[in-house]
């Protein structure tokens, strides 16, 4: 079996810990959502943290949009109106990669 990239969480235990990690940060994300992420996760490759970048909308006067990138990436894995929203989602992806690098950091100096 291989193993995931750096900083990358397994696709197997991604939607079920991401979506646990957003509700730990207050957000309740739809389906569609959850399944946005689970589906754009794994095509924004580095080891960049991600951020929230603020866009104007092409729809209506005055009005945002958040993105949630990987370091100087412009390929989203999340967008919302809602900056809070926008924010969960980033510190669980943050949280979650930092889980895994941890995890693997221990597994390799337990085998060494």
């Amino acid at each position: 079996m291989l193993a995931a990239p750096p900083h990358r969480v397994a696709p197997s235990d991604f939607p079920d810990r991401f979506r646990a990690r957003v509700e730990l940060q207050g957000a309740i994300l739809a389906a569609e959502e959850l399944s946005h992420v689970g589906e754009w996760y794994p095509r924004c490759h580095g080891k960049d943290d991600w951020n929230v970048r603020q866009y104007a909308r092409a729809t209506g006067l005055g009005a945002r949009e958040y993105r949630v990138v990987r370091g100087g990436s412009t390929q989203d894995v999340y967008r919302s109106s809602d900056l809070d929203h926008a924010a969960a989602v980033r510190e669980a992806l943050n949280e979650l990669e930092s889980q895994e690098c941890r995890a693997d950091t221990t597994a390799q100096n337990s085998s060494s």
